[in-house]
């Protein structure tokens, strides 16, 4: 499809209604892909090496977060359809990696496959059954609208007050490398900290780093409280992930991660209407406490539950 958008750029027949549709089509596709790949993940590492497997895909998610934009916006001037043809051929690659993966990756004693609706009610009622993952479904959702609106939030707020583009590229990227090296440095972590204790300190981080960020807004040293918010981040996904993985029977990996995924993401599509708002009728500085007081509330919730408070 991307090959095909690219094409259809080159020939000046692209339209809104022809990306949209390529967009959802990826999208669709990653949605499938994603847990399948997460179910996977055990039949491939050792038990004991899901946590920094788990930290070295954190890893490569800031990484081509940093590296995306430059590279694309370099394609870009290349040509218009240059960036969706060479997409186009990184998926051919990664077929070819993929394709070489061997394993087992299907459980031997499966059960017979149920109506769409039933599997999917059955990960929802696995979930809610178990303590640390009912945990992760109540609280982080909390902490990934917090900090997706906050990231939206500085970058609306300094363009709201006329700061350059190169400079919001710079923060942006500085606040990416703030979780590149947390997950560089998530192994080290790892081990050391318990589950709990990890979700806990990186939401009061969260809370505090976000407290002291509101009042630095429109400048652009906003972005060093928020890289270092971001540097537990990937070691406490990653041991997150790794926890869900363990919970689960293997014939049910995939729809568990689908529904934790789901549970922990769908607040945080909210976060930068939410974000708009606060910065168009208030003001970016309020915007960014606002979710502070958000992570803080997540902070509480780690602090009381028993899934996260015992975990080890």
């Amino acid at each position: 499809m991307l090959a095909l958008l690219g094409i259809l750029v080159v020939t000046h027949l692209a339209s809104w209604p022809v990306v949209l549709v390529v967009c959802l089509i990826e999208g669709g596709a990653g949605a499938i892909f994603n847990p399948a790949a997460a179910a996977a993940l055990p039949e491939i590492v050792p038990d004991g090496q899901l946590e920094q497997a788990s930290a070295a895909t954190e890893a490569r998610t800031y990484a081509a977060a940093l590296a995306g934009p430059a590279l694309g916006g370099a394609l870009f001037g290349l040509g218009q359809a240059v960036p969706f043809l060479a997409n186009a051929v990184s998926y051919v690659v990664s077929f070819g990696t993929v394709n070489r993966i061997r394993g087992q990756f299907r459980p031997e004693n499966a059960a017979e496959r149920k109506a769409l609706w039933r599997e999917v009610a059955d990960g929802l009622q696995f979930v809610w059954q178990v303590p640390i993952l009912r945990a992760v479904a109540l609280t982080a959702p909390l902490l990934n609208f917090a900090f997706t609106g906050v990231t939206f939030t500085v970058t609306l707020a300094l363009r709201h007050h006329g700061t350059s583009t190169a400079v919001i590229g710079l923060v942006q990227a500085t606040i990416a490398a703030g979780g590149l090296l947390g997950a560089l440095v998530a192994p080290r972590l790892q081990g050391r900290m318990r589950l709990g204790a990890l979700a806990t300190t990186i939401t009061l981080a969260g809370a505090l780093l976000f407290g002291a960020a509101a009042p630095l807004l429109p400048s652009p040293l906003v972005a060093a409280p928020i890289a270092l918010a971001l540097l537990l981040a990937p070691a406490v996904n990653a041991a997150l992930f790794a926890a869900t993985l363990r919970s689960a029977p293997a014939e049910m990996r995939g729809r568990v991660i689908n529904t934790v995924v789901m549970a922990t993401t769908a607040l945080a599509a909210l976060a930068p209407l939410t974000a708009g708002l606060l910065v168009q009728h208030v003001s970016g500085a309020w915007a960014v406490g606002a979710f502070a007081a958000t992570a803080a509330a997540a902070a509480v919730l780690c602090l009381i539950l028993p899934g996260l408070r015992h975990a080890a």
